[in-house]
């Protein structure tokens, strides 16, 4: 699969409103319910201000397009959505997928992309996610991309990649090279 990661602009709100509003695309997400219009325009105004990196809260979202043609330049169709928040210490991915194209590694794919730019857009700093327990596919991609787990709280396990090694001061994971974890 030749997968693109386009940053996320207006254009993109009709996308994403299809997948806030599928049941089945927000069951692990929050409480678990669609979004009202009034919850996507309130969640996708920091993608769509770009603050600066690094401020805590900024935003990037970037939606994941298959390549259409031979070449892989032609653009192809949108199949999920790849957003990153800068934390205080850390910057928490997440992704969705679209579900036509659920089991066919998009999530996978989606995160290798983004390992690929996250560094260059915030700097080293770890990767964190919050998964609910029974999302057992966005489980496995993130301990495949040597995301560890690091607690559970308010109903979500948590996960980080990149956490500061306290014996060298790295930030690469345990276990692994900084230049990423396994693929799928």
């Amino acid at each position: 699969m030749t997968l693109r990661l386009r940053p996320f602009d207006a254009a993109d709100l009709a996308f994403v409103a299809a997948l806030a509003r599928d049941e089945r695309v927000t069951r692990f997400v929050g409480d678990g319910r669609p979004w009202s219009a009034e919850q996507i325009a309130d969640r996708s105004r920091p993608a769509l201000r770009r603050d600066p990196t690094d401020e805590v809260g900024a935003a990037r979202w970037f939606v994941a397009v298959e390549a259409a043609g031979e070449d892989d330049e032609e653009e192809g169709r949108e199949v999920g959505l790849f957003v990153t928040t800068r934390r205080e210490h850390s910057v928490e991915v997440g992704y969705w997928v679209a579900p036509p194209h659920w089991g066919r590694g998009v999530a996978g794919a989606m995160l290798d992309r983004a390992l690929e730019a996250v560094a260059g857009l915030y700097g080293p700093l770890p990767l964190s996610a919050r998964v609910a327990p029974d999302n057992a596919a966005s489980v496995r991609a993130l301990t495949r991309r040597s995301f560890e787990p690091q607690g559970h709280h308010e109903g979500l396990d948590h996960y980080v990649r990149g956490a500061r090694d306290a014996r060298d001061g790295s930030t690469a994971p345990r276990g692994s090279s900084s230049s990423g974890g396994a693929r799928r």
